[in-house]
């Protein structure tokens, strides 16, 4: 199966720029661009090949998704990017939000609960989460990553394999099935290269580097061909002590101070009265010292990694062979191995800043004169003692495809395709052990036991408490197969009506678990496995109703198409999601578009399960104004829901697209969409605020009976903490089918291309605004307008290019633009600044005959001015989901095909 770009290339090498070339996708295929570097141009294919086009967003040959844009991405444009993985170049394009799951953020958004403890990065389409986004290679899936299995890490994609990446920011569920809520974005790998290319590259940055260097080689023969790629990638971490505004003081830039207390000499806290302890420490003779009212702050949490330090190697193969006339058998294999190290002061339940309940048996034991206590807490921080959090971690992705084509008739197609991926993905962190810490502070032996309270405490009890250990992991995989046949159907004045219909069967298995409690003797913790079968049919038709051949007045052309798909899962259900497509042009060089569809993303196998990784009913004390006292003692469940049911979406778009035939190279094109997403799948949060909520009034029990408590038990969940004797509330935290999101807005895209002489011109802009963004957060609350509200899309996202390229020289410019939003998480709301960083890249070909013929140099500069993230006040100063903190980042590339 060949691949051809389908959408003029805008941008040169000179341009990092994502092009959203939103033109016809059944228009012929493009002229070469002049501008991109020998071996990396667009395929011009010729006409009698183009009915082996596939488009994304599209099963059947040569048409594309009708109704529907696509912006299309090319190799030159990945490469003039001086990022360490593909993702990180995506998050440019204006469609695609920064927030969800990102390598700079340990934490997970979007509603699919866990945590990213291994640094992976998703795509996150229309900032809807990145479970509504499908990332594919060559139109098949991916395993999910991460220790909860829980998204798709687009990081394992070598770029010198790229030939293309396609992105359909519309619902694709009649097309693909799961996931495709808010689109696609499928990575087209390269099959038919011919030759060697070898590629080096190193940036720097302020306290942060990254090297590169990249093979690429392939062989044609005249019944088939092979291609092979490797790739090497390692990246500094990006310490949060390398940047000055990442703090949580922030009243130097008119925020709040926001530095916590535990600290290192901490805090003595009785009877609610914060004691500071003294710098040189504290003890019973010196216990006057200690003043009522005063508390140690510190800046301890700036000192975790903005970005982790990571090394990968990837591997990708494509081979391609002619059996006679009429059959090609194919494989195509990716593996990638990542390996990570972050530092951390704290990252969900393993962290060095803690709240010791120390009593009076310690030897060390320190009161405020005057105080009777048994016991005290010490804020504390453990972090100058053993130093940071140092979190480990792998992820290994495996991706195979192997198939066959049968040409039945010069026009009908029959094929055969099979598909093994999976995802393999530890964390493995040293901690405080609690046991033992906890033993430590009741200890009355001097030499065993630890002392918090700012003196001097031996190595060996130091080791001794240093001995916790987390490992979680999993093991996730997708394989399957499926048979499509595509071909016409009958001949219309317009065209030849098409149709592709076809089947699949998928399985999916995940095995998780984990190690924990001490490194020499830990619990080994093997979870359910889990698995789900999917059965798919499905078809789609094309009717070109108006051509070239009987265009009319008003009737230049008129395409529609039908989509419809049908999912079986044998844990949650069918589904039956259709979709139409229009497209229409009245005179030439004037295109209208239109498309409606559902789609659907079915509830996840970690989310299933009543007994998922870390579920269990844990004792907490809640703020609760029911209570005479002010605060309630209750439990709280964290555990998974096997009656979850798919989320669902309807999507519409309507686009109007100008070519206009009097100015070539001109493209001017806006698209309006709309998006409804219901019964998103979330975790209520398990806080005080959420107690009080009215909208989680469905998870509040108020004194539950023993025997729902004991239901609970029987399942196999266990009480984390001391039973309490009164149990005045269950606050169920398990996953429900929650909210819903409705957002609409406009694409737009303007680019004009030119030659002047020798020298070739390219300028644009694209962009994405979006016009609403009302959220529920449950299936009871009132939606509310969050648009441009912080962890919510902003409203306005922008790229402006321009370039310039003589004989092999280009020089280029890019302008991104994050619109400002409004800081809710404070009173009053703080109006958070755009931020408009510019790229410049600089690149010369040699083109000239001998050694230096195929060499290329570049120098790519992100953030050329070395723009700061705007400030935002929350912990940390900045927020990673809207803005970068690398900075200036220089890169040199060598390139050299042979």
């Amino acid at each position: 199966m060949h691949y051809i770009a389908v959408t003029p290339l805008c941008l040169a090498l000179a341009f990092p720029a994502a092009a959203q070339t939103n033109t016809d996708p059944v228009a012929p295929p493009p002229a070469q661009n002049p501008s991109a570097p020998s071996g990396e141009q667009e395929q011009v294919v010729p006409e009698d090949t183009a009915a082996d086009i596939i488009v994304t967003g599209s099963r059947i040959r040569g048409t594309g998704p009708v109704g529907s844009a696509v912006i299309s991405v090319g190799a030159d444009q990945v490469v003039a990017q001086p990022t360490a993985t593909v993702g990180e170049f995506l998050r440019k394009v204006p469609q695609i939000q920064g927030f969800g799951v990102d390598a700079s953020s340990p934490s997970v958004s979007g509603g699919q609960g866990g945590t990213n403890t291994t640094r992976g990065s998703a795509l996150n389409l229309r900032g809807v989460g990145p479970q509504a986004t499908l990332t594919l290679i060559d139109g098949q899936r991916l395993s999910f990553s991460g220790v909860s299995s829980n998204y798709v890490d687009a990081s394992a994609i070598p770029s010198i394999a790229i030939e293309r990446i396609e992105v359909v920011p519309d619902g694709s569920s009649a097309v693909y099935g799961s996931d495709a809520v808010a689109g696609v974005v499928n990575f087209i790998l390269r099959k038919d290269y011919e030759g060697l290319q070898a590629r080096g590259r190193y940036g720097f940055a302020d306290g942060y580097w990254l090297a590169q260097g990249s093979l690429l080689a392939g062989q044609r023969w005249g019944s088939g061909g092979v291609t092979l790629a490797y790739e090497y990638t390692r990246n500094d971490n990006l310490n949060g002590g390398e940047r000055d505004y990442n703090r949580s003081d922030l009243r130097e830039f008119g925020g709040s101070d926001l530095r916590n207390s535990q600290c290192s000499p901490g805090n003595i806290v009785v009877g609610g009265q914060s004691y500071a302890i003294p710098a040189g420490g504290v003890t019973p003779a010196t216990a006057n010292q200690l003043r009522a009212g005063t508390r140690n702050l510190c800046e301890n949490l700036r000192f975790g990694d903005i970005l982790p330090r990571e090394e990968r190697h990837r591997v990708y193969g494509y081979l391609e062979q002619e059996v006679g006339d009429r059959i090609t058998l194919h494989a195509q294999g990716l593996y990638s191995a990542r390996d990570y190290t972050s530092l951390a002061i704290q990252q969900g339940s393993t962290t060095n800043i803690v709240s010791l309940t120390v009593p009076n048996t310690n030897p060390f034991f320190v009161r405020p004169v005057g105080s009777t206590a048994t016991s005290v807490t010490v804020e504390y921080d453990f972090t100058p003692l053993l130093g940071p959090i140092r979190q480990q971690g792998t992820t290994n992705t495996l991706f195979a495809t192997g198939g066959i084509a049968w040409e039945v008739t010069d026009a009908w197609k029959v094929s055969l395709d099979g598909f093994y991926t999976s995802d393999f993905s530890e964390q493995n962190t040293r901690r405080p052990e609690t046991a033992t810490l906890t033993a430590r502070l009741r200890s009355s032996d001097p030499t065993q036991a630890f002392n918090p309270f700012g003196g001097t405490n031996s190595p060996a009890v130091l080791d001794a408490i240093y001995s916790g250990l987390f490992n979680p992991y999993a093991v996730s995989r997708t394989r399957g197969g499926s048979i499509q046949a595509d071909g016409p159907l009958v001949a219309l004045p317009g065209g030849d009506v098409r149709l592709a219909i076809g089947g699949e069967f998928v399985r999916y298995t995940s095995d998780a678990g984990s190690r924990q409690g001490t490194a020499a003797a830990p619990s080994i913790i093997n979870n359910p496995k889990l698995s789900r079968n999917q059965k798919s049919a499905y078809a789609e038709l094309y009717v070109p109703v108006f051509g070239t051949a009987n265009a009319a007045p008003g009737l230049e052309r008129l395409d529609l198409s039908a989509a419809v798909r049908y999912d079986d899962y044998d844990d949650v259900g069918s589904t039956t999601n259709p979709k139409i497509g229009l497209n229409w042009s009245p005179v030439a060089g004037l295109l209208f578009k239109g498309s409606y569809g559902t789609s659907f993303r079915a509830p996840g196998l970690q989310d299933l399960p009543l007994l998922r990784t870390g579920a269990s009913l844990t004792v907490a004390t809640l703020t609760d104004r029911q209570s005479p006292t002010g605060s309630s003692v209750g439990l709280t469940l964290n555990a998974g829901n096997p009656d979850l049911t798919p989320e669902t979406a309807e999507t519409w778009s309507a686009t109007v697209q100008v070519n206009p035939t009097q100015i070539r190279g001109l493209q001017l094109s806006a698209t309006y969409f709309s998006l409804l997403y219901k019964d998103l799948i979330g975790f209520p949060p398990r806080t005080s605020q959420s107690l009080l909520d009215a909208n989680y009034s469905f998870a509040v029990t108020r004194n539950p009976s023993d025997a729902l408590i004991q239901s609970y038990l029987d399942r196999g969940l266990v009480i984390n903490g001391v039973r309490p004797p009164v149990i005045a509330f269950l606050y169920d935290g398990s996953a429900q089918n929650l909210g819903s999101i409705s957002t609409s807005g406009f694409d737009f895209d303007a680019s004009y291309a030119f030659e002047a002489g020798a020298s070739r011109f390219d300028i644009g802009v694209n962009g994405s605004y979006v016009l609403n963004y009302d959220f529920a957060v449950t299936q009871i609350a009132t939606p509310v307008e969050q648009t441009g509200r912080i962890n919510f899309p902003v409203e306005f996202r922008a790229r402006a290019y321009a370039g310039w390229e003589l004989n092999g020289f280009s020089v280029g410019a890019t302008l991104n633009h994050v619109g400002g939003y409004s800081n809710t998480l404070v009173t009053p709301n703080q109006r958070v600044s755009s931020w408009n960083p510019i790229d410049l890249n600089v690149a010369y070909e040699f083109r000239s005959a001998g050694l230096l013929n195929g060499l290329s140099l570049g120098v790519n500069v992100t953030n050329l001015l070395d723009e700061d993230p705007p400030f935002v006040n929350i912990v940390g100063g900045f927020d990673p989901g809207q803005a970068s903190a690398v900075g200036r980042l220089v890169a040199f590339t060598l390139a050299k095909k042979f």
